[in-house]
């Protein structure tokens, strides 16, 4: 039986994963997306060390943007003298690809363009002019057998991005001797209680982080089976790119599982965007440090827009904002199961091949 599996490894409030595939009886490929927080590259090195003593190799590391809790595992993964394996390709947009489709940590981008010219990496080789974008990849991406369908950025949002990074370069020695200060945490009201589904899913302000707008994500398929992978998306960019592969299939493109775009934020999870989608599983990576993720109105529009019939909640921490979901009253009325990891340290693992749907 063909393997296809996703795994959100402990990332903080960020993400790491690792998304593997192969045929029953061969070697798996692998690829990585994002590096989490630096504590997370503790777990990604030992889920590298097995694939080296496996045989196997890492296809493809996939750096989402340029936020700190998506980059600081990746800039420590190519920090290490030690590190067990690198990629055999990287997708990623810095300054340089930015300035072609024409902060907070901008200057952990311009490390990780440099580590990766340092170590004489091959940068978005599957793009035409080099930048990771919609534009630059009409067509399928095949990576070693996995279908991958490019669904952000586009040149716009990448352009916007480049001219702030040249403006905040132009202040950045300034910076440098003031000093950057550390982000705040953000109260987020409590989850409340009960949870009532109906009160949660009305829309309201869309994410404007001119990041996370330039952030990558795609569908990947294998073997009939596929996965949205959401990085920190905007919406509006996910549900342009999807409304033509949903139109084509009778309204609905469909998926086996949703990696919710930007840690289950109310922002970027909308109605429009999961009535797009025939998905039963949705997958959210965060300890809810720092920004309060996920918002509760994520789940419930995936619950109460989503298709018809059971579904999954995956939650890579057991925390006060992600066990309330959990109750087993709220599951049976919505029709649902909520999946925690089974050890404090946050982790969890997704068989994508499974038909496990009650």
């Amino acid at each position: 039986m063909p393997k296809f599996k996703l795994k959100l490894l402990p990332a903080s409030d960020g993400d790491c994963m690792l998304l593997s595939w192969g045929d029953d009886g061969g070697p798996l490929s692998h690829m990585v997306i994002d590096g989490g927080r630096k504590g997370a590259y503790q777990h990604l090195n030992s889920e590298l060390f097995r694939i080296v003593n496996a045989g196997e190799a890492l296809a493809l590391y996939v750096l989402t943007h340029v936020d700190a809790d998506h980059i600081e595992g990746a800039l420590a993964y190519l920090d290490d003298v030690n590190r067990p394996i690198l990629p055999k390709d990287v997708w990623y947009n810095g300054l340089y690809q930015m300035r072609l489709a024409d902060n907070r940590s901008m200057r952990q981008g311009d490390d990780w363009s440099k580590a990766i010219s340092r170590l004489k990496l091959p940068l978005n080789r599957h793009f035409e002019g080099g930048v990771a974008s919609i534009e630059s990849a009409l067509a399928p991406i095949d990576v070693e057998g996995l279908k991958i369908i490019m669904l952000s950025p586009d040149s716009a949002h990448l352009a916007a991005m480049g001219n702030l990074w040249t403006k905040w370069r132009e202040t950045e020695e300034r910076e440098r001797r003031e000093g950057m200060r550390a982000p705040k945490a953000r109260q987020r009201p409590p989850v409340p209680q009960p949870l009532i589904v109906e009160n949660l899913i009305a829309d309201g302000e869309t994410d404007p982080e001119p990041p996370n707008g330039t952030s990558i994500a795609f569908l990947a398929e294998w073997r009939g089976r596929s996965v949205l992978l959401g990085g920190d998306a905007h919406p509006n960019v996910l549900v342009t790119s999807l409304a033509p592969l949903a139109e084509s299939n009778g309204g609905r493109c469909r998926i086996d599982l949703l990696k919710a775009s930007h840690h289950g934020s109310a922002k970027n999870t909308t109605r429009q965007l999961i009535e797009l989608l025939d998905c039963r599983r949705i997958a959210i990576s965060t300890n809810g440090k720092l920004h309060g993720h996920p918002d509760p109105e994520s789940i419930a529009r995936f619950l109460h827009f989503g298709v018809s019939g059971p579904k999954h909640i995956y939650f890579n921490y057991d925390t006060d904002r992600t066990r309330p979901w959990a109750d087993s009253n709220l599951e049976a009325k919505h029709n649902y199961r909520v999946h925690l990891p089974s050890s404090a340290s946050g982790a969890i693992e997704i068989d994508l091949m499974a038909d496990d749907l009650f």
